[in-house]
């Protein structure tokens, strides 16, 4: 245990220098600057029994929307447990930044401790805290669930080895939720590591030959593991069409404009905090860099060199390959892959260095392992000073302000974020996005209404009236979507889509009325629900269980 214990304060040691800038109060610019209000979002969402949180209240400039349907909650209910123990939102958001790079130097320690020695793992791992892919990340483009899936990823492929090794129920439970945290935490990392986790999964099952009920029990698991997401990947998979996608795929966010030539991928060491542009003017590091480059060839060079056994080299050469098919998926050549495969959701071709980053790093560990023990320190502790002479200086912020989360959650700074990315998952009621703010809490289409009493909360709201003429019509202040309930006077009442914005209008009686309405979940978040609840409830079941179980597996 102490021995655990030394190697994790190792392992925050390593993963400091890359964090430290964001230890002081303030906060600062970034191109995705939406994290402080989403978190916000997600704390009234907590704070009112929506739980899992999907609609948020105040964005699309504060008629809402269904944001975690379609966004990766697991970094947002993270940061909310921080922020709910007495931390403020800019720091909780600093600190899930922060988290994000020390998890990956965990688990990805943890992974390559089952293929090389803790040496070897170490000197993997310090090359995947530092690459300029996660500079870019955190520093730049403020890409919370990319830096949460660079950990999420590791965490994965250790769950698997660490299965293959004990065999246990509890190693078993530790792939489901590894695997449930993979598929909440982001959606891209998803589909881009997922086909190289499944060639994973063959390979070591190739190479450790368990036995047919060790593979059933496997996939009971793995199943519990999709189980545990359902909450969000069932709504996300058959709710997709609600929603306006269209602008997540066009304009600025087509890939066609963000493939990177050879130099930019491999070779270059420019940095800046501007955007992914047209050509090969990006005022940003969004390559592979050089040192990781020469890691994954060197890496296995020299594996390939000293060991010509099959069965050593299956590891290096997948590894290898998938280096250069993530590579290659970067550069414009690959345009006839992209169009097969219809990848335009992955909006920046870039974004595959992550998997180049991953596999990179791995053949580090190959390198190290097979370095003369004469040299082998000399060139370790070479790469490791050269790689902090060249990186470390991404790893700080462009500016600085000292700002807190009153004057970040209101004013222009509010509207700035509010308004942000407006378009992202727009409900298709709306024919456009809204200009400004809702004129008033219950909108007046014609007649005389006098309110008496108005309250809202994360997906409802409540209002006590009096209709002073013979009847009066309105519209709540949000966008129609799946599946608003509304009932007057306790009786529930069928609306219509007013406006360009489509709110949910019907028409009152006059006299005194009471309104309340309220997003209620639709059979696919009721059964996405259910199915995680459940997953949970056969996992409680297996710990209770664990002795009499043991015997059948």
């Amino acid at each position: 245990m102490r021995i655990r214990f030394i190697v994790f304060l190792l392992l925050v040691f390593v993963s400091l220098p890359a964090v430290y800038k964001l230890l002081r109060p303030g906060y600062y610019s970034m191109y995705d600057d939406m994290q402080v209000v989403r978190l916000q979002q997600m704390d009234e969402c907590i704070k009112d029994g929506q739980i899992p949180c999907r609609w948020v209240p105040d964005l699309g400039l504060g008629y809402g929307y269904p944001l975690f349907i379609y966004y990766a909650p697991l970094p947002y209910y993270f940061m909310e447990g921080i922020h709910l123990i007495g931390f403020s939102f800019i720091n909780s958001v600093k600190i899930g930044f922060a988290a994000s790079v020390v998890l990956s130097a965990l688990f990805f320690y943890l992974l390559l401790k089952y293929f090389f020695s803790k040496k070897a793992a170490l000197f993997a791992t310090f090359f995947y805290v530092f690459a300029p892919l996660r500079a870019a990340g955190i520093y730049v483009r403020g890409a919370m669930g990319e830096v949460w899936g660079l950990a999420s990823v590791p965490l994965l492929f250790w769950s698997l080895e660490y299965l293959l090794s004990k065999k246990t129920i509890r190693s078993g439970v530790l792939l489901s939720f590894s695997l449930a945290a993979f598929l909440v935490t982001h959606n891209l990392t998803v589909l881009m590591f997922l086909p190289l986790f499944l060639l994973w999964v063959v390979l070591r099952l190739y190479q450790t030959k368990p036995n047919k009920k060790f593979v059933l029990h496997s996939l009971f698991f793995i199943s519990l593991g999709i189980g545990l997401s359902s909450f969000f990947v069932i709504p996300l998979i058959r709710e997709h069409n609600l929603v306006h996608l269209e602008t997540l795929t066009s304009g600025y966010f087509g890939y066609l404009q963000h493939f990177l030539n050879l130099k930019q991928l491999f070779l270059s060491l420019k940095w800046g905090y501007g955007p992914s542009i047209l050509g090969t003017g990006d005022n940003a590091l969004l390559g592979i860099g050089p040192i990781h480059s020469f890691l994954a060839i060197s890496g296995f060079l020299l594996v390939f060199y000293k060991h010509r056994n099959a069965k050593k080299l299956m590891i290096p050469i997948l590894l290898i390959l998938i280096f250069f098919v993530s590579a290659f998926l970067t550069h414009e050549r690959s345009t006839f892959i992209w169009k097969i495969l219809k990848l335009d959701i992955m909006q920046f071709p870039w974004r595959f260095v992550g998997v180049s980053v991953f596999v990179s790093s791995f053949l580090a560990g190959f390198l190290l392992e097979n370095l003369s023990k004469k040299i082998v320190n000399y060139i370790s502790i070479f790469m490791v000073v050269l790689t902090l002479a060249l990186y470390l200086p991404f790893f700080q912020p462009r500016d600085w302000f000292n700002i807190t989360d009153s004057e970040k959650l209101s004013g222009e700074n509010l509207k700035k974020q509010l308004t942000a990315s407006i378009y992202d998952y727009l409900p298709k009621s709306a024919k456009r996005a809204p200009d400004d703010f809702p004129v008033s809490n219950l909108i007046p289409i014609d007649g005389q209404i006098v309110i008496n009493v108005e309250k809202s909360g994360s997906n409802w709201f409540y209002y006590d009236l009096d209709v002073i003429s013979n009847n009066a019509s309105v519209a709540i202040p949000t966008y129609d979507f799946p599946s608003w309930s509304i009932a007057v006077n306790n009786k529930k009442v069928d609306y219509v889509r007013y406006g360009d914005f489509g709110q949910p209008g019907f028409i009152l009686q006059g006299g005194r009325n009471q309104i309340y309405a309220k997003l209620v979940k639709t059979w696919d978040r009721k059964l996405g629900d259910g199915l995680t609840i459940f997953s949970l409830g056969a996992i409680a079941t297996l710990f209770l269980y664990e002795k009499s179980i043991k015997k059948y597996i």
